[in-house]
C-alpha cells in the first residue's frame, strides 16, 4: 500500500491534468456532440503524441520496439475504423461541423489507455529491470498501440463519413434553445 501511495504522490502534475482532460472529453462524449471535425481529432492526437513520447523516453526509439507498436497501431486503426462505420453521423459542410451520437466508448477507451500507460509508466520508474523481459514491453506496446490506433482509426472513419455524407445544416436556428446551448 505504501508503494502505491508513493507512486501516486510522485506522479507529475501534468499526468493529473491529462486525466482531468480525458475525463472531461469522455464525459462530454456520452451525449450527442456537434463539433468541428478538428475537435474530434484531439484525443487521437493526444494519444498518438503520448505513444511517441513513450517510445522515445521509455524504449529509446529502437526499431525492435517501434515495429511492434506500429503493427499494434495498425491493427487498432482497422478496429477503430470499423467501429466508426457503425456510427451514423451528420455533416454540415458549410460550417465544417459533424454531429456524432453519444457513446460511453470514448470515456472507457480513454480511461483504459490512461490506466495502462500509468501502470506501465510507474513500472518503468520503480522496476525498470522488468522491461528486460520482452513479454512485458511487448505487452505494453501492443495494448497501448491497439488502443491508440482505435482512436486514430475511429477519427479517420468519421472523417471519411463526413466527406461522404450529404450536407445538413447543423447550425442552431436563431432564437432557439439549441442556439443558446451551442454557444455555452
Amino acid at each position: 500500500m505504501r508503494a502505491i501511495i508513493q507512486t501516486v504522490m510522485g506522479t507529475p502534475p501534468w499526468v493529473w491534468a491529462l486525466l482531468a482532460l480525458l475525463l472531461y472529453l469522455g464525459i462530454r462524449a456520452l451525449r450527442p456532440t456537434t463539433a468541428p471535425l478538428w475537435r474530434v481529432a484531439i484525443l487521437p492526437t493526444v494519444f498518438l503524441s503520448w505513444g511517441l513520447y513513450s517510445l522515445v523516453t521509455m524504449h529509446s526509439f529502437k526499431a525492435q520496439r517501434i515495429l511492434p507498436w506500429l503493427a499494434a497501431l495498425a491493427a487498432g486503426m482497422i478496429i477503430g475504423s470499423l467501429m466508426a462505420d457503425r456510427q451514423t453521423i451528420k455533416a454540415d459542410k458549410v460550417r465544417h461541423l459533424v454531429k456524432i451520437p453519444g457513446s460511453p466508448l470514448t470515456l472507457v477507451l480513454a480511461l483504459l489507455i490512461f490506466a495502462i500507460k500509468y501502470v506501465f509508466g510507474a513500472l518503468h520508474a520503480v522496476r525498470p529491470a522488468l522491461f528486460a523481459h520482452p513479454w512485458l514491453w511487448l505487452t505494453e506496446l501492443a495494448v497501448a498501440g491497439v488502443l491508440t490506433g482505435m482512436f486514430i482509426g475511429r477519427f479517420a472513419g468519421l472523417a471519411r463519413q463526413f466527406h461522404a455524407a450529404p450536407h445538413e445544416n447543423l447550425g442552431p436556428q436563431v432564437g432557439s434553445s439549441e442556439a443558446h446551448t451551442q454557444r455555452l
